[in-house]
């Protein structure tokens, strides 16, 4: 009988073991459990980690209104809250957002990617569209792209976001006001290989 109460603790890791010992699908990849969509504050957050102490160096290229720039900027030289806010508050992950999105997948066969595509059911949400697009076999993030809306009583305001892991960082952004000319700026970061 001591011997049964000896080993009776262990019973409830037994069952939590084996209950998470299911495979992962795409779908399970990109929600959690509790329920929530892809989080790209936390994707984009994990990415400057990961290469935040990589020796790169990218060229930034600024576009607004018709005139073009150009420069060169160290990783460690970059304002990085900068760069990444537009992709941090693009993010749909909080539960207030459920049901808000229509999901799809789609495989593309000829690129070898699996495609998740988060499309806005109201015209009233921020983040309008968000693509993610992963490698077929190995699951990883090849790219992110998001559409953003604004309206306000005197003007629209649209991006265009898109990043491709330790290449391509891209913000558009189009300003369209109730009086005046439509205002335009785009922002790229390329890495130089």
């Amino acid at each position: 009988m001591k011997l049964i109460f000896k080993y009776f603790w262990a019973l409830p890791f037994l069952f939590l073991g084996l209950s998470s010992c299911k495979e992962t699908t795409s779908l399970d990849l990109m929600t959690e459990e509790k329920g929530s969509y892809f989080s790209t504050k936390q994707y984009i957050i994990d990415e400057w980690q990961t290469h935040a102490a990589e020796p790169l160096v990218f060229t930034k290229i600024v576009r607004e209104n018709g005139k073009k720039d150009s420069s060169s900027v160290n990783v460690e030289h970059m304002n990085w809250k900068e760069v990444l806010q537009p992709f941090i508050d693009a993010d749909i992950s909080d539960k207030k957002f459920l049901n808000k999105y229509t999901f799809s997948q789609f495989d593309d066969e000829l690129d070898h990617t699996k495609n998740f595509m988060y499309t806005a059911n109201k015209e009233e949400l921020f983040v309008q569209k968000l693509l993610i697009t992963m490698d077929l076999t190995t699951n990883k993030v090849r790219g992110l792209y998001i559409e953003t809306f604004r309206k306000v009583l005197w003007s629209s305001a649209t991006q265009k976001l898109y990043y491709t892991p330790a290449r391509t960082i891209q913000v558009q952004e189009y300003k369209k006001p109730l009086f005046g000319s439509k205002q335009e700026k785009i922002v790229q970061y390329e890495v130089v290989r």
